[in-house]
């Protein structure tokens, strides 16, 4: 009687919510949050890729990075895709920050404002002289698909498309009825961002820009200052900058600002030398482990949101230092660079079994249906990976689906948060949903 007595007593203590997971997943405490520990090589560093086939890959970085300012017209931002993402939000107003349904009006505000009858009324080139949201539609306000948060509602604001570094490339395709809002297009993506965040360059700008000499940012969230020590501009880890020079202590880069009339003019920016690298950083053992420590528990940032990285992000902003560029959304990444192996098939063991026989540390990455992972190596036979992860799903014992929160990117297992009672046995094991890989480029 006893014995059924506690089984009934934690069952109803569970229904009433009053038996909470662990602050804490296992994978995070247990696993050591730091690259060095995977690595046995870091005294004399291994090339994770060829000196040569990593210049010949940053070469073609820099073709696609600055190809925007050498096209004449639209070439993502086609006007059937325009207006196909004001068609889709007709269709599904979805709620505000307040947990209020949009309006029909709401989005009817929108579509005049935007003005796309006479879509394209721009194209020139511009760049952006600050880190900016781009968005979906033209506006700051979100949109979630519910009231509820974890996947539907907060902080997946389905308007954000994603972040854009400042000083970075951008042809503007099309400016606003109220001259607040251009549609324009980056090497990775096209959307809305507010006028007030870029500036038109000319040709002498872009020629004296296209150096071929470049610095890539190697620290998060640093501060460019100018020769009188003003502020500039704030650059994160994977920004890209024209080198000037070297000294001791300093490097001095080039630097977009705006003047009067919204035009970008050019000065010196400085930041200390151990900031940024030379474009690209020699791709090896130790580099890479430090790049990917700079990022370690970094919050999840859908979109950019909050100047933090999602999934995708991370995996791109990664490989910049290194000179390998990647689209932005996840199965762009993994399918259309490297080369992709497909896991489709295959039942979990298998597909770990593969990762960890094909797959190169640091040079792999693992995609499931909206998520990637950067593989980094293995530990008592089981594939481990570096991402940053919204969180795991879990079921309640009355069957409604939620998330443990992770928010942050960590080293884990492809099986994190097996501890968990709660656990749904269908989502909560990474390896279930994994549809592929990919090897960036072949090993030395």
């Amino acid at each position: 009687m006893k014995q059924i007595f506690w089984i009934l007593f934690v069952l109803i203590w569970s229904l009433t919510g009053c038996i909470r997971t662990p602050e804490t997943i296992k994978d995070i405490s247990e696993l050591p949050q730091d690259h060095v520990f995977y690595r046995n090589d870091l005294k004399n560093p291994r090339d994770i890729m060829a000196p040569a086939a990593q210049n010949l890959l940053n070469e073609d970085y820099n073709i696609i990075y600055f190809s925007v300012w050498h096209q004449k017209e639209p070439f993502h931002a086609l006007p059937e895709r325009v207006t196909a993402d004001f068609k889709k939000f007709g269709r599904k107003t979805g709620y505000g920050e307040n947990k209020k349904k949009h309006t029909s009006a709401w989005l009817k505000k929108l579509r005049q404002n935007a003005a796309l009858a006479g879509y394209p009324n721009a194209l020139y080139p511009a760049i952006t002289t600050r880190a900016c949201d781009m968005r979906i539609l033209p506006t700051q306000q979100p949109h979630f698909s519910s009231t509820e948060g974890d996947s539907c509602g907060w902080p997946f604001d389905n308007l954000q498309r994603s972040s854009v570094a400042a000083n970075a490339p951008l042809f503007v395709c099309h400016i606003s009825a109220d001259k607040a809002w251009a549609l324009v297009e980056t090497d990775f993506a096209f959307g809305w961002i507010p006028v007030q965040d870029f500036a038109a360059v000319d040709e002498a700008f872009i020629k004296k820009w296209e150096t071929g000499r470049y610095a890539v940012i190697t620290r998060d969230k640093i501060t460019v200052n100018g020769a009188r020590e003003e502020f500039l501009l704030k650059a994160s880890l994977g920004y890209i900058f024209p080198l000037v020079r070297n000294t001791a202590e300093k490097r001095e880069l080039l630097v977009a600002v705006a003047d009067e009339n919204n035009k970008a003019v050019i000065k010196s920016g400085f930041i200390n030398r151990t900031e940024a690298a030379a474009k690209p950083l020699r791709f090896n053992s130790l580099n890479a482990v430090k790049i990917a420590n700079e990022l370690i528990g970094e919050p999840y940032g859908w979109g950019g949101l909050y100047g933090n990285r999602d999934c995708s992000a991370l995996t791109r902003d990664f490989f910049a230092v290194f000179g390998l560029w990647l689209p932005r959304h996840s199965q762009d990444q993994v399918k259309e660079v490297g080369s992709y192996i497909n896991l489709a098939g295959l039942n979990p063991e298998e597909k770990e079994k593969t990762i960890l026989t094909r797959g190169i540390p640091y040079l792999t990455i693992i995609w499931r249906r909206g998520h990637i992972m950067l593989y980094i190596g293995e530990q008592e036979g089981r594939a481990l990976v570096f991402h940053n992860i919204w969180g795991i799903r879990i079921r309640d014992l009355q069957g409604k689906q939620g998330r443990k929160i992770i928010g942050q990117a960590v080293i884990t297992t492809l099986q994190p948060g097996q501890e968990l009672i709660a656990l749904d046995a269908g989502g909560g094991d990474l390896r279930a949903n994994i549809s592929g890989m990919s090897i960036l480029a072949a090993d030395n």
